[in-house]
């Protein structure tokens, strides 16, 4: 038995090596090389250690299916190693499933630990290790990412469900990006923990503020004609899942059913919007088969028919939208439009001269004595500069009480400002019957206005109340927590 030089030997004297078994699965073009081998033979020696196979498991495999006498083999000479360092060695060069890089890199971790903040320079066993460990090929960032895919997997499912296997499957068939699963991953961690500190049932009742724990088809607690603005942004068609089933705006199965719910909550806007008042909704889209619905527009149309009055459509310009790759231009816009119920609206654009707008990109006229609004919004250069939204701060403060924010997609506070500033006086009172994280209910309470919303999900309520803590300055009796 000669070490480094190929020997050809029987199949049935070789047993493949139990740590390679285990940690690489057959190929899914295990039928492809199997012909290759039946029709040229086994080109690459197998690697053995006594007899176990360390490298060539799959050759000597299908060598037996074949029935081949012999088969090419190297014998290792590294008898000191263990097997399972034996088999990552033999086998840099195989093409390799995620799951089979982690468990690589488990083995070498294990074997040759090095230790956060290890100064491996002066510690030449330490650095020996190091370098070893390198030799998985493995950069930090993957390798980050998978370690946090496996923990979190475990955490959520426990790793004999079938959802850990799935979850495995998805990460090996690498058709999505390691990124998008481990921000699944926490976010349905971040979810099932916020349900062991928000209540199943949260609302703020306060004097100044009040944002009700239900769906907003029916406002029973609001006046007829008490509200001055109505400034929301509904659910988009088809485009995020808030977790609460089928029956959520939003995730109607086609395009007509969700205007036509649309619609009807804004019926009972009309109920409790003043004669004089405005209604701002903000709606966008997605494509969908690659294209567009002209959803936005198809709403408004809807709406007309509903006997209410677009008075303005006003192009919100982003600074930071979603790229995209097609025969199609990146959306860097939505729509905000303005409906009204007669027309003699309230509307006040005085506050515009405040505004320091040089290169008129929201206003025109702000150097001289008339200033007015443009019908694009664009914040590029503007003082009240911002990109889609800014959920940075209110994140960091849900995570220091312990709450995953799952809502991403709150507009900028500027817009609710300047429909508020618009249309409402100091006092009036602000509805959202889409409250999210009550960027609305920020911008009402901040311009001296009072705010009533509605949100069907609790977590977004509790979110709220830290993002209005400031205006609040509410004690415990102006909250109701109750289990629903």
């Amino acid at each position: 038995m000669e070490q480094g030089i190929v020997t050809w030997v029987s199949p049935d004297e070789l047993t493949e090596g139990e740590k390679a078994k285990a940690l690489y699965s057959l190929p899914e073009n295990y039928e492809i090389i199997k012909e290759s081998i039946n029709t040229m033979g086994i080109l690459t020696p197998l690697h053995v250690k006594g007899k176990v196979v360390i490298s060539g498991c799959l050759r000597l495999r299908i060598a037996k299916e074949l029935e081949l006498k012999n088969v090419p083999v190297i014998y290792v000479s590294n008898e000191e190693e263990r097997e399972e360092l034996l088999t990552v060695n033999y086998n840099q060069q195989r093409q390799k499933k995620n799951s089979e890089i982690l468990a690589e890199h488990e083995i070498l971790d294990t074997m040759f630990p090095v230790g956060k903040g290890t100064r491996t320079d002066l510690n030449p066993e330490k650095k020996k290790n190091m370098e070893r460990r390198k030799s998985s090929n493995i950069s930090k960032d993957k390798l980050s990412k998978l370690k946090k895919i496996k923990s979190l997997g475990k955490q959520l499912y426990g790793e004999e469900s079938d959802e850990y296997t799935k979850l495995w499957e998805t990460v090996d068939e690498g058709k999505v990006s390691l990124n998008r699963i481990l921000k699944g991953l926490q976010r349905e961690s971040g979810i099932r923990n916020n349900t062991k500190v928000i209540p199943e049932h949260f609302e703020i009742i306060t004097d100044k503020a009040k944002i009700f724990n239900r769906s907003c088809s029916h406002m029973n607690e609001i006046e007829s004609e008490s509200i001055a603005c109505i400034i929301t942004s509904p659910p988009y068609f088809q485009m995020r899942d808030y977790g609460l089933g089928d029956e959520q705006l939003g995730f109607e199965k086609d395009v007509d059913t969700y205007i036509s719910h649309l619609v009807r909550d804004f019926g009972e806007c009309k109920r409790v919007l003043k004669d004089d008042g405005s209604l701002w909704v903000n709606l966008g889209e997605g494509t969908f088969n690659g294209h567009y619905n002209a959803i936005p527009h198809r709403f408004v149309i809807e709406m007309l028919r509903q006997g209410w009055i677009l008075n303005d459509e006003i192009v919100w310009v982003k600074n930071n939208p979603v790229f995209t790759q097609s025969k199609k231009t990146i959306r860097a816009h939505e729509f905000i439009f303005h409906f009204v119920k007669t027309d003699s609206f309230y509307y006040d654009y005085s506050w515009t001269k405040e505004v320091s707008d040089p290169e008129n990109l929201i206003s025109i006229g702000t150097s001289g004595k008339i200033a007015n609004l443009m019908s694009t919004l664009d914040f590029r250069q503007n003082v009240v500069r911002t990109c889609c939204n800014y959920m940075v701060e209110l994140r960091k403060q849900c995570k220091e009480h312990g709450i995953y924010l799952t809502h991403n997609a709150a507009f900028p506070i500027t817009i609710p400002t300047i429909a508020i500033l618009t249309s409402t006086r100091p006092g009036d009172t602000v509805l959202d019957m889409y409250s999210g994280t009550g960027t609305a209910g920020e911008a009402a309470l901040g311009t001296k206005r009072e705010y009533i919303g509605y949100e069907i999900k609790s977590e977004f309520i509790k979110v709220s109340e830290l993002r209005l803590s400031e205006y609040l300055n509410a004690d415990k009796e102006h909250l109701i927590e109750n289990a629903a």
